[in-house]
Parts: C-alpha cells; structure tokens; sequence
C-alpha cells in the first residue's frame, strides 16, 4: 500500500463517501430504540481505500469525522444528511418492527484524472450533490435500507441507489454487525464511472467502453465497536467489494494498475457529546 500524504488529504475527501458507504448503512440497522435525544459525535479515523473505484493502487488517509442525530429533526452521517418524516412501529430489537423514510441529501467529490496514469486524457468527473430520499425498516434483529438519489449540480448526473440487509449483534459495551449491500446506477453514473466515450479514445490510452443502467457493485461488510467509556468509543470497518456483469470489462478495471474487486478498512475514535 502506497503512503497518501497528510497535506493531499482534501483530494482523500473525493472517495470519502464511496468508502463510508456500508459504515453508513449500518449506523441506521437496529439499535435498542429510536433516536430520542440530540447529539454530536467528533472524532477521526485512518482509512485504507482504493484510489477510485476500479483501481488496485491503494491509499491510506487521515481524516476528521463529525456526524450528529436529531439535530432539529435531521441526522448526518459522513456526507449524507437524513430526516426522518415517517416513523411508524414497536421499537427496533427482538420481536419489535420499525419503519422509517424521508428526505436524503448527500455530497460526492468525484474523480481527477490525475489520480492514476490510466485516467490521463479523460474528463475529471465533477462533485455531485444528490437529491432523494430513504427508507429504513427493522424486523427483529434484522435491518433494510433503502437510499436514492439523483445528482442536480452536473457533477456524474446520475441516479443511484444502494439496498442494505444486515443485522447488529449488541454486547456489553461492544456489538457487531454484518452488512450485504448491491448498488444500482442509471446510465448517466456508469458511463462516468466505468465508460470511455469516443471523444475520449482520442486523449486517452484507452479503448471505447459503453455503459447501460444496472446493479455494478456488491459488497459484505463487517462494523464493529467497542465504548472506551460513557463518551468515547472506537469503531472499526472492513468492507470486501466487487464489481458486477459487464461492468467488469470496463477498460479502467482491464487497465495493469485496474481490479474488479477492492478491500475498504477504518478505524475511528469519536467522542458523543449531548446537546
């Protein structure tokens, strides 16, 4: 794994959300109750992550992380910003059901070309802002998440979407969860992500590649977290993802320093404070 230094750290916030991902999902799987009060967590984190999506050429950063819940009726986990406008059940945990939807909007830094030799001669993909919406459910022990949104700044243009199953195991002052999770993308987001258009076969090294809407991704994940004591904690990611379909022939996945698959690891420390 190649060293990513400490002052290049803002170019490390393009993949940030790509790489917290599953960390996000499961912060929303069963916990013992609904958010009730109000409160902030600060911390940081060392991350381990591809350097975009279809590279095999890792990148370790250091980053901060703020996230809060039930803040004037809205939750933020890494980009993403959630409120909860329908909140129906019994309660989250055994023999217990939950529903809840509402607004999501979230924020993706996109992709240089200058983060690897085989990008060189293609178009910088732009931030995304996305606008849309998510529901979550719980039955028993074990949670879904649905999440949507469209780009509205001209960033990729796309429409994603990422379904979430998992389950959270509590212990003392500890718990685990496993995540299984596949995303779906419109054709706008593929051709961004995986395609070589034909204008750029003449900057670029590689071969035209055309994209369709579909499932691209799957990946299985496992969060774990220990409470250090009533404010602090730890929590740890590892998150396995692979390619789909004829996405894996995309020539930015063929490419020498290109791989179908790709390992995301955190560890983090945040305190909680209670407003």
């Amino acid at each position: 794994m190649k060293p990513f230094p400490y002052a290049s750290r803002i170019n490390a916030m393009k993949h940030f959300s790509y790489a917290l991902l599953p960390l996000l999902a499961l912060a929303y799987l069963p916990s013992l109750a609904f958010a009730d009060d109000t409160t902030l967590d600060l911390g940081g984190a060392v991350m381990v992550r591809p350097a975009y999506t279809g590279s095999d050429d890792y990148h370790t950063n250091i980053l901060p992380y703020i996230g809060f819940e039930n803040l004037y009726g809205f939750d933020m986990r890494g980009l993403a910003i959630t409120s909860d406008v329908i909140e129906l059940g019994t309660g989250k945990g055994p023999g217990r059901w939950s529903l809840e939807a509402g607004p999501r909007v979230s924020f993706d830094f996109g992709r240089d070309s200058s983060d690897s030799v085989t990008l060189e001669g293609l178009d910088d993909i732009d931030p995304s802002l996305l606008l849309g919406g998510f529901t979550r459910a719980t039955i028993g022990i074990i949670g879904f998440d649905l999440s949507v949104g469209q780009d509205v700044i001209g960033g990729h243009t796309g429409l994603v979407a990422d379904a979430s199953i998992g389950t959270r195991y509590p212990g003392k002052g500890w718990f685990v969860a496993p995540l299984l999770s596949v995303s779906w993308a419109d054709q706008s987001f593929t051709q961004e992500v995986y395609g070589i258009s034909e204008a750029q076969t003449a900057t670029s090294a590689l071969d035209q590649f055309d994209t369709d809407s579909g499932f691209h991704q799957v990946s299985a994940s496992l969060l774990a977290g220990i409470d250090i004591d009533d404010d602090w904690s730890v929590t740890g990611l590892v998150s396995y993802r692979e390619a789909l379909g004829d996405y894996r022939d995309s020539p930015i996945i063929q490419a020498e320093d290109g791989s179908a698959s790709g390992i995301f690891a955190t560890v983090g420390i945040a305190r909680r404070f209670s407003l």
